[in-house]
């Protein structure tokens, strides 16, 4: 028989206003959401142990993020995890995956972003695959934006890229500028991240 039990979704933010639009988002969609600003009140609601879905804020006067996942992840160690962070980072993404969250949405979020990463994390796709999209992307609005590390990219190729948690052929496609690699496996491209590419290619050929 087929499991027709709702989703529930447990977000926990200071900021009521975060919390409205993230019920506002999700309503409609046959998901149960319950939203907290209370850190008591979310173990209270976790400790049922139905919660499909919790997504957090990072920075919370009451008690951090991390810690806060920390303790459910004792208690419920498969439970699945989304960060909602105004201050994205690799240090970040970097954290959050040591948590073992599925992922992070920076603030503020478009509509469609939120649902988009609450459904995949319920859904569970590929996590490697999403933080390897974030870090690729990072890379390339880094690249066109520090021109330093542009350079230190044309010079040393996927040796500039040790401190991204990337495997060997995302860092090489990236430093030798295979666009089509990227494309397969990250994603279409924004024309400033093509032009990166292109860039990088010309000086290549030159």
């Amino acid at each position: 028989m087929e499991d027709t039990k709702m989703k529930r979704v447990l977000i926990l933010d200071d900021e009521e206003v975060i919390l409205k639009t993230c019920r506002d988002i999700l309503e409609g969609t046959e998901l149960e959401v319950v939203t907290t600003t209370s850190v008591q009140e979310c173990f209270n609601h976790a400790a049922g142990g139905d919660i499909d879905l919790f997504v957090t804020d990072i920075m919370m006067p009451e008690l951090n993020g991390v810690e806060v996942i920390r303790r459910l992840r004792k208690s419920n160690p498969s439970l699945t995890v989304v960060v909602i962070t105004g201050y994205p980072s690799l240090d970040t993404a970097r954290e959050v995956m040591r948590l073992g969250a599925y992922d992070y949405i920076p603030k503020p979020f478009t509509p469609k972003e939120f649902q988009n990463i609450v459904f995949d994390a319920l859904g569970k796709k590929d996590a490697r695959k999403v933080i390897r999209e974030t870090l690729v992307l990072q890379i390339l609005d880094r690249t066109a934006d520090d021109p330093d590390f542009f350079d230190r990219l044309y010079v040393e190729g996927a040796e500039a890229l040790k401190d991204y948690d990337l495997s060997a052929e995302a860092k090489r496609a990236v430093a030798q500028g295979d666009v089509r690699w990227i494309q397969e496996n990250v994603g279409e491209l924004t024309e400033k991240q093509i032009m990166v590419m292109v860039t990088r290619l010309g000086k290549e050929i030159w």
